[in-house]
């Protein structure tokens, strides 16, 4: 009669390890040679602001491309670098999003906290830079 305490059988999803099929294999190739191109300027710099540019740009590059676990790096590095909430923030929270959507399909608990930890730093450093605003 009523269900509300039987649990929804879903689907594991597999992680998604092709690139997006939007893009051609020129396009991929681009992306790749700017990414190399970063990197290289990345490795030349001492200036903060400017490494997070960078590492910025690296991440949402990654992120065109769906490698999502280097995405994350380079889009921390940059605001390790400087605090932003600029697109690149906010792709990050949604990788985080969906790492932990993930963890709660493979049922980790562990995995969950650890991305919805990351969540909340995120939220803070949202934080710092609007009051920093003011």
């Amino acid at each position: 009669m009523f269900s509300f305490f039987k649990k929804n059988k879903q689907k594991v999803k597999e992680p998604n390890t092709e690139i997006k099929a939007s893009l051609t294999s020129e396009q991929i190739v681009e992306i790749e040679q700017s990414i190399q191109q970063l990197q290289q300027q990345i490795a030349n710099s001492n200036d903060a602001k400017l490494l997070a540019v960078l590492n910025e740009k690296t991440g949402m590059l990654y992120h065109q491309l769906e490698r999502i676990d280097l995405a994350i790096e380079y889009l921390e590095i940059s605001l390790q670098h400087k605090k932003s909430i600029g697109e690149g923030y906010k792709i990050l929270m949604n990788l985080y999003n969906l790492k932990r959507a993930e963890a709660a399909t493979n049922g980790s608990m562990a995995d969950i906290d650890f991305w919805m930890n990351k969540m909340d730093s995120m939220r803070n450093i949202a934080k710092q830079v609007t009051i920093l605003r003011d």
